[in-house]
């Protein structure tokens, strides 16, 4: 499957809170299998998966190590390639219920599952944070923020409800 409709068919599983503040890209360079993904939140890059840091702590360099996330990081470097965020996708549209990607071992799949639109509210808010990979965390906290966001009425809204009382 071409990576536009993967990419659409994962976009379209986005919780309402969310849809529009979070996406997904995907660059490749030439016929190499060099390229990377990203995670992108009202424009700015919150997660970036890069197949050549990827093949760098794989092997490629004999004394690199995958590094865990930083303090002020969601990905190691090196932790995640494209090719990762691909399987994550295609199993999350694909492959498995939103219940199995939720306690899936693949942090990515996890990460999907957290802003599928088929997690219910009630569901997301008793997840543990402590028990998640910290990109999982962190869109947690996001769409959780965003769903409070999304319930507060604007004061045009609020303004045409005292009137209509």
């Amino acid at each position: 499957m071409r990576w536009s409709k993967l990419r659409k068919l994962v976009k379209d599983r986005f919780a309402p809170e969310v849809r529009d503040r979070l996406d997904i890209n995907s660059a490749a360079y030439g016929a190499c299998t060099c390229g990377h993904a990203w995670l992108t939140w009202d424009g700015e890059v919150i997660a970036n998966f890069c197949t050549r840091a990827y093949g760098n702590v794989g092997g490629y360099l004999p004394d690199a190590a995958p590094r865990p996330p930083g303090p002020s990081e969601l990905v190691g470097y090196g932790e995640f390639s494209r090719q990762d965020a691909y399987h994550a996708c295609w199993a999350l549209v694909h492959d498995l219920s939103v219940d199995e990607a939720l306690f899936d071992d693949d942090p990515l799949v996890r990460t999907l599952a957290i802003v599928d639109a088929r997690l219910g509210k009630r569901r997301l808010a008793k997840i543990d944070p402590d028990g998640l990979h910290p990109l999982a965390r962190h869109m947690l906290a996001l769409r959780l923020e965003a769903g409070r966001k999304s319930r507060i009425p604007s004061p045009a809204t609020a303004t045409n409800l005292t009137h209509a009382l």
